[in-house]
């Protein structure tokens, strides 16, 4: 969705008369979180997903501790440029979908119903064999689900999915973000 958002905010951005080398202009406080934060799940998820050795074993066996700790860095940077507009949105965002991760074993809550909307079967099939580390299928043990991903955006949306509220507001943050600064008049 972050893909589709940015994409969406340059273009929305250009046709209203902003210029995308003002988003140059922006400095970003604590860059360096939001990279660690990314390679972090990223390396750990194609560790755990191509290998079958020991360490993927151990990320494996403490995932949640990972997932947990992606989030606060996330979390952490996003309170370091709380003066952006658009990044106070998308710290709500942020938070709101880590509330359900760290109360749910470090996994994302998605709605059975919402992936049978949405006909993404394959995806139900891998949740409930357990084979996606970051989300887990709503049960009547789970916590905190209606801030999980039940919110079901079908074909004909190029990119069928599921997301949360807070996937919304993380996307209206940077789509305000992105805009804000396309816009902005820099002295040259």
């Amino acid at each position: 969705m972050v893909t589709e958002i940015i994409t969406l905010s340059l273009l929305l951005g250009k046709l209203t008369g902003g210029k995308i080398r003002n988003i140059g202009n922006l400095y970003i406080n604590g860059w360096y979180l939001f990279v660690i934060s990314f390679l972090t799940e990223i390396i750990c998820l194609l560790i755990a997903s191509k290998t079958n050795g020991r360490l993927s074993i151990i990320i494996e066996d403490n995932f949640f501790y990972i997932h947990i700790f992606v989030y606060l860095l996330l979390i952490i940077g996003l309170i370091m440029n709380f003066h952006e507009i658009g990044l106070r949105t998308t710290l709500v965002g942020a938070i709101l979908n880590f509330l359900p991760l760290l109360l749910n074993n470090g996994r994302m809550p998605v709605s059975i119903n919402a992936l049978k909307f949405s006909k993404l079967y394959t995806q139900l099939s891998l949740l409930d064999e357990g084979r996606i580390m970051t989300h887990a299928l709503v049960d009547k043990s789970t916590k905190l689900w209606v801030l999980g991903d039940i919110i079901p955006i079908p074909k004909p949306y190029f990119f069928p999915k599921i997301i949360s509220i807070g996937d919304i507001l993380i996307a209206l943050g940077l789509f305000i973000l992105i805009l804000t600064n396309m816009k902005k008049r820099y002295s040259t």
